[in-house]
């Protein structure tokens, strides 16, 4: 019987972390508007993992002068309101972890290791 109910109670939670990861990841697909002083980049998270980075306007509407990398969810830690979801981009000349919390459905507060900023949707994938 106690058997039963650690099987059980990891199954549970396994399943519960399987489920906010692929809601986080809807969630995030889709493409981005960086909140930033100096100039409005964006950023492409495409479900395959895809990460496409535009320095700014000019070439997010051109779609061209990009920087392509590679993103994955690699932690969720469990908040009080709202969880936090550390997200490592793979790109040159180096990788990025973000801590992103999610402040509506159309935004984003973006932690790492030099501040914060907000990401907001421009449009769904």
């Amino acid at each position: 019987m106690r058997y039963f109910v650690i099987f059980f109670s990891i199954a549970f939670v396994t399943g519960c972390m399987n489920q906010k990861e692929n809601k986080f990841k809807d969630f995030l697909v889709g493409e981005w508007r960086i909140e930033n002083p100096e100039h409005q980049s964006f950023i492409r998270f495409e479900e395959n993992g895809k990460t496409t980075y535009f320095l700014n306007q000019f070439s997010y509407r051109l779609d061209s002068l990009a920087e392509t990398g590679k993103w994955e969810l690699i932690e969720i830690r469990k908040g009080i309101e709202v969880d936090t979801f550390i997200v490592n981009i793979d790109k040159k000349p180096q990788n990025t972890v973000f801590k992103f919390i999610p402040a509506d459905k159309n935004r984003i507060k973006v932690i790492d290791d030099i501040g914060q900023t907000f990401f907001t949707r421009t449009k769904k994938e």
